[in-house]
């Protein structure tokens, strides 16, 4: 009698198990590039439309992805932008039925480089690092060490800015004419967003951070001795950084930037305050969260978020611009 029970129970238990396994299913597929090359190492998201939940995963080796243990639904595929070099992808209406597998290949297009060999180095080098792992380095007032080369990347799940109806019409302006009045096509800087897929340096100090860029301003310093803002600022194209600790996270406060600048292509007034949370969540990769406020071009906080991976065999180039510049008239965008 004990032996049937607990084959009995057994039973009750497996078929519990295989209707669970059935109530959900998966989304899988291979993602390429436009000439059918692979696309490894790429960060992949389904949203729910229902729910908004967000699964969230990452293409092999061969750039395959796999998504399972979804439950029944619709969703939304969105692989975010890959440097320069492939555009972000987006497909929804994708219908998840339980015990089922939907297959869904993914055939990525050309960014702005339109694949230019050698011209974007952010994907050979997430790749090129994609093993790196370790313990964070700690300075030696028990600080984490930001230290060291960092390869940027976009925000995965970009948020749109809500902007006021003079910023919203100057941007598109700025689209409309493919960005040829960019600061940076005229040897400017190129705002003073620490974002996108370049290589950035930290350097750090227990009084002062910096950030070295390959830019027209190569160096932001960061002072972390406790200083408080300028009261009577001199606008810049930086502006003004200070910095603090709350636990392992060095949070920068940044005021004073003048008008002339971007923010990738929105406009900003002299308002502009910008808040960055950094958390070196392991060995390898930085956290990077940016609140920018400015109530005289965005009507609420419009937030960026990125993960930057260590580069640590890389270095910084030279950047030089030169006056006279033609390649602002060339500038073209999707």
């Amino acid at each position: 009698m004990i032996r049937l029970i607990i084959a009995f129970g057994v039973g009750i238990l497996a078929s519990h198990a295989v209707a669970q396994s059935n109530s959900f299913g998966t989304i899988s597929g291979v993602i390429t590039d436009p000439d059918g090359g692979t696309a490894p190492n790429i960060p992949v998201q389904a949203k729910n439309s229902q729910t908004g939940t967000l699964h969230k995963t990452s293409t092999s080796a061969s750039g395959a992805y796999t998504f399972a243990q979804l439950p029944e639904g619709t969703y939304e595929i969105l692989v975010p932008a890959v440097g320069f070099t492939l555009d972000k992808f987006e497909q929804k209406d994708l219908a998840v039925r339980a015990g089922q597998t939907l297959h869904a290949d993914i055939k990525m297009s050309w960014g702005p480089n339109l694949g230019t060999p050698g011209d974007d180095p952010s994907l050979f080098l997430r790749n090129k690092y994609a093993g790196e792992s370790g313990t964070i380095n700690r300075t030696v007032d028990g600080k984490p060490d930001l230290s060291g080369v960092w390869n940027s990347n976009d925000d995965p799940n970009p948020e749109e800015p809500s902007m006021l109806p003079w910023a919203a019409a100057l941007s598109k302006k700025w689209l409309d004419n493919n960005l040829r009045d960019s600061p940076s096509g005229f040897c400017l800087p190129g705002g003073p967003l620490i974002t996108g897929p370049l290589l950035y340096k930290i350097v750090q100090t227990p009084t002062l951070l910096l950030t070295l860029a390959e830019d027209v301003v190569a160096v932001r310093q960061v002072f972390l001795d406790g200083r408080s803002h300028p009261k009577d600022l001199n606008p810049t194209w930086l502006g003004h950084s200070t910095g603090h600790w709350e636990g392992d996270m060095l949070v920068i406060d940044t005021v004073g930037m003048n008008d002339k600048s971007w923010l990738n292509i929105y406009p900003h007034t002299e308002q502009l305050h910008l808040v960055e949370h950094y958390h070196r969540t392991d060995f390898a990769h930085l956290q990077v969260d940016i609140i920018i406020e400015d109530p005289g071009a965005f009507s609420k906080p419009w937030a960026i978020h990125s993960i930057w991976n260590l580069a640590p065999g890389e270095e910084i180039g030279e950047y030089v611009c030169t006056e006279n510049n033609r390649d602002a008239q060339h500038l073209s965008v999707k």
